[in-house]
């Protein structure tokens, strides 16, 4: 069961080749768009039930079926950085880097850099407090 729930992920189209997840990476039930971007996983990090990482967009100039198929290949890519926890329902959208041992909060939206060891809530995230942490034992 334990091992279902680490994998238990979902990628946008055939975006596999794009994604990168540290065999120590906790990934459960996340949905990846990796069409504009890579998206990479470092190790311990821990991404929650309902987590969705989009690193991708459209062009929003273009109308109808044009718009469908406007996506940039490049250019939103997505870095959960070592020991980070991206809580349940999160959303993040590339470009951005979450920090080393960051924590985002259930249900935030983040759009920008998360520096490390912050807690960031809201939608758009923003920083509420600096996390004191310890070392590990």
């Amino acid at each position: 069961m334990r091992y279902a729930y680490e994998r238990n992920y979902y990628i946008v189209g055939s975006n596999g080749p794009r994604c990168s997840f540290h065999p120590t990476a906790t990934l459960g039930n996340v949905m990846i768009n990796a069409t504009g971007g890579t998206v990479t996983i470092e190790e311990n990090a821990m991404l929650g039930s309902g987590v969705t990482l989009i690193a991708g967009s459209h062009d929003i100039s273009k109308v109808g079926a044009a718009r469908k198929s406007a996506i940039p290949h490049e250019g939103y890519d997505i870095v959960v950085r070592a020991g980070a926890f991206v809580a349940t329902n999160a959303t993040v959208i590339g470009p951005c880097v979450i920090g080393n041992d960051a924590v985002v909060a259930a249900g935030a939206v983040v759009t920008s850099d998360v520096p490390p060891g912050v807690l960031v809530a809201g939608v758009p995230a923003r920083v509420i407090r600096t996390l004191h942490l310890s070392s590990p034992e």
